[in-house]
């Protein structure tokens, strides 16, 4: 029962983000002890969402929560933006940092390379190129352990 629904709460989750122009980029549904969690990290598919339009959404979910009865009376429910050491694993996270350094960790090595760290400069749904200090590496998705965005503070003063 805790499998449908969770699957119907993200459903409907990601239909009231859409309404706010955002997306749910990761959601966990459990229970512990006597009480439902629900976790969300939402974005703007370009990134850089705010606290305010967390909150907005939050308030928008307890509502209907608590409206609908769904989980009863006990239950907490977190949203948050995926934040700086957000794990990159897909397409959408890939792009919504454009422009940003990354590190890969790869599953197979890319030009005998285990990982490669660099600026993001064009995403697809199939890969990944980024601009390195000695080149440019295109790397597939499927080759992608997990990726890292690094914060870099020169690039975060060069943009503002």
């Amino acid at each position: 029962m805790e499998n449908n629904l969770g699957k119907e709460l993200e459903e409907k989750i990601k239909e009231m983000a859409a309404e706010e122009g955002i997306e749910l980029v990761d959601f966990k549904f459990s229970f512990y002890g006597n009480q439902y969690s629900l976790r969300c990290l939402v974005d703007y598919s370009a990134g850089g969402i705010s606290i305010d339009k967390c909150a907005t959404l939050n308030r928008k979910i307890f509502n209907f929560l608590e409206g609908s009865k769904m989980l009863g009376e006990n239950f907490t429910l977190e949203v948050n933006s995926p934040g700086l050491d957000h794990p990159l694993k897909n397409y959408k996270d890939f792009l919504r940092i454009k422009g940003s350094i990354v590190g890969i960790w790869l599953n197979s090595p890319v030009d005998t390379k285990a990982y490669v760290e660099g600026e993001i400069i064009d995403v697809s749904e199939r890969s990944v190129v980024l601009k390195a200090k000695d080149k440019i590496y295109t790397v597939e998705l499927e080759k992608i352990k997990i990726g890292k965005a690094r914060f870099d503070l020169e690039q975060s003063k060069s943009r503002h």
